[in-house]
């Protein structure tokens, strides 16, 4: 307390480094696993009673595996911080855009607990097109990132926080029809469409 008290930017700066994750993965796809635990415990309980030379540890082996791929494969998170925006996950798309000054990030709460997450804006760089110079092109705003998450108000509400929006304002974000506020890092927009709540938080600085 006493550092953060002395020494408020240095906190603050490392706050801005920490990132926000946000996981995709409902946990009942997690309840798969169940059945191979259970199968798991039992072969462990009869190994011990076999007769075979290498007993029943093949069995458990191939059980061990079964659930770490399932446990690996349907892992999905997303992670967002002042730098970028990133999908986490082995067999994730492993999707990432850089966020900086002018970009906006883009949040959707929709039904049945699932958050939109987007980055919109551009990088200021010509695509990789052979017919395109560097001279002709002009920066166009475009999706640069997108992706669902897993989250309610609540998960918002810390995001939110972290990009420096006053507390005092985040309930009315969700209360609101239309509301917009101007803070250091973020200005921010919000308002309801169709029973979904959009909110657009539009970099003022690159962090």
């Amino acid at each position: 307390m006493r550092i953060c008290r002395r020494f408020p930017k240095i906190a603050l700066q490392d706050e801005r480094m920490k990132k926000k994750f946000l996981f995709c993965t409902r946990m009942r796809v997690y309840l798969t696993e169940l059945p191979i635990i259970l199968l798991f415990i039992i072969t462990l309980h009869y190994n011990k009673y076999s007769e075979e030379v290498m007993k029943l540890y093949p069995l458990l082996i191939f059980l061990g595996a079964a659930m770490l791929f399932i446990l690996v494969y349907f892992f999905r998170a997303i992670s967002i911080s002042f730098e970028e925006i990133r999908y986490h996950g082995l067999y994730s798309s492993r999707d990432h855009a850089e966020i900086n000054e002018g970009k906006e990030i883009i949040l959707t709460m929709c039904n049945k607990r699932r958050i939109r997450v987007e980055l919109f804006g551009n990088d200021g760089r010509p695509p990789e097109l052979s017919w395109i110079s560097e001279e002709d092109y002009k920066p166009v705003d475009i999706y640069l990132f997108r992706g669902k998450a897993i989250g309610t108000k609540k998960t918002v509400k810390s995001l939110l926080k972290y990009f420096g929006v006053d507390e005092g304002d985040i309930d009315s974000v969700f209360s609101s029809e239309n509301f917009s506020g101007d803070y250091e890092f973020v200005s921010l927009r919000s308002e309801k469409k169709e029973e979904q709540t959009v909110i657009r938080l539009r970099i003022k600085q690159t962090v």
